[in-house]
């Protein structure tokens, strides 16, 4: 057998040169750059930094379906380490737009 029969998925991504994030809903690991990066402001409310740009920890979204099943697993607390208010009206209007490739 091949060396990279051995590997891991995860130890295959590390080689990548593309950032990988894990979607806190599913769960499912993608490229950064087609997950919706969600961040805290300074009031503790998260917003979906578009850009991708912001300064602070990033939590990262499939989309709206799974902002759901993660508000159902309190991931939102624990990925951005902090608590945090959530309007679910504007985050799920916000995940339904496609996500600007870089």
């Amino acid at each position: 057998m091949s060396d990279a029969a051995h590997r891991s998925p995860a130890a295959s991504a590390v080689g990548d040169k593309e950032p990988r994030r894990t979607c806190l809903g599913c769960g499912k690991k993608q490229s950064k750059w087609l997950l919706h990066r969600l961040v805290l402001t300074v009031k503790h409310q998260v917003v979906v930094d578009t850009p991708q740009t912001a300064p602070g920890r990033g939590a990262y979204l499939c989309g709206a379906g799974c902002l759901k099943a993660a508000l159902k697993r309190k991931a939102f607390q624990r990925a951005l380490r902090a608590t945090c208010e959530l309007d679910l009206t504007i985050l799920e209007e916000a995940l339904r737009e496609p996500v600007r490739l870089k």
